[in-house]
């Protein structure tokens, strides 16, 4: 099976065509903005009539849910954490520089 190729709009790395003409992603999966999703099993209806389901959230949804699900069962809260795969600036974990003084 030969895949046609084409040039992602952000790296120019070759993409499958198929990814545009079917979807309208215009970037290649490594330049794509959107994050894994996450998914949550839910419980719904009342008595006999209930159904399991599943419920697909990004990232950022994701949290949400587990603060508020955490608040509301009286949990210590969730912290949350920076992203350090984009680089601010503010990643304070290294290159150190170890300094002596004398005293």
């Amino acid at each position: 099976m030969n895949i046609e190729m084409i040039p992602c709009i952000k790296c120019k790395q070759d993409m499958p065509k198929l990814r545009l003409e079917k979807y309208g992603y215009k970037s290649c999966v490594n330049c794509s903005t959107t994050g894994a999703y996450r998914a949550i099993t839910t419980v719904n209806g009342e008595g006999d009539h209930t159904w399991n389901d599943i419920q697909l959230m990004t990232p950022e949804q994701y949290d949400s849910y587990r603060r508020l699900e955490a608040s509301t069962r009286g949990d210590k809260p969730i912290p949350e954490f920076n992203n350090y795969d984009e680089d601010d600036g503010s990643n304070l974990q290294g290159p150190f520089i170890i300094q002596e003084f004398e005293d």
